[in-house]
């Protein structure tokens, strides 16, 4: 038994090109009028006709028989436009709302527990918090290589070996280490800081979104 063809939903791309459609017809239709008008008064000047009962013919026309679907479909591009805002508006904020979660992740605190706050697991976890919240940008470079001298303690803590941070990380196995990932993205960050020094150009997202990388690796392993 053939399969029947699913039925593929109008995109967004569909809808633009039918409002552009009847953006190029009322367009068309205001041309027109210029240009009939535009002949009328050339016929006049050459004293074929008279322009005045000439335009009124054509205006009688315009009215009777172009005015009323004009209006219409008027209507209806305003009502495609004020959809399509309203829909894309949605959509944008949609979009921001993701980006935001990506690169303006919430800068990660202490936990609070009601009125009481709980101190960090790990100590270090404090300065390095202090380091991100600072103004200063050598103080964000601070608080990632700060964190990642946390990952390397947890690493070794966990029983991995190897030289270096990556060493030990090319040894992790992803069922047992669930935000591996992440580990590799904000260690890779640390190591362009340490190769590059003051050179290196950390923006303040950027450094927001590098501690929250380890901050989730940090609370899968319990260490704040």
């Amino acid at each position: 038994m053939a399969e029947e063809k699913k039925s593929t939903p109008p995109t967004t791309g569909d809808n633009n090109k039918t409002a552009e459609r009847l953006v190029f017809l009322l367009v068309g239709l205001v041309l027109f009028g210029a240009i009939v008008t535009a002949l009328f008064n050339y016929l006049g000047n050459w004293g074929l006709s008279t322009p005045s009962i000439l335009w009124d013919t054509a205006a009688d026309y315009f009215f009777q028989h172009i005015w009323p679907t004009w209006k219409f479909i008027a209507a209806i591009v305003s009502v495609l436009a004020l959809a399509g805002t309203v829909y894309n508006s949605w959509q944008l904020r949609a979009i921001n709302i993701e980006e935001k979660k990506i690169y303006d992740p919430p800068f990660p605190n202490s936990v609070l527990e009601g009125d009481k706050l709980i101190e960090p697991k790990d100590a270090k976890w404090k300065d390095v918090m202090k380091y991100a919240n600072s103004n200063n940008p050598s103080d964000w470079r601070s608080a990632i290589i700060e964190a990642d001298v946390m990952l390397e303690k947890l690493l070794r803590n966990a029983g991995y070996v190897g030289e270096s941070v990556g060493d030990m990380l090319k040894s992790v196995s992803k069922k047992e280490f669930l935000t591996i990932e992440d580990a590799w993205e904000a260690h890779k960050v640390r190591n362009a800081i340490a190769h590059s020094g003051g050179n290196f150009q950390l923006t303040e997202r950027e450094a927001k979104r590098v501690i929250a990388l380890f901050e989730k690796v940090f609370k899968e392993f319990q260490v704040i």
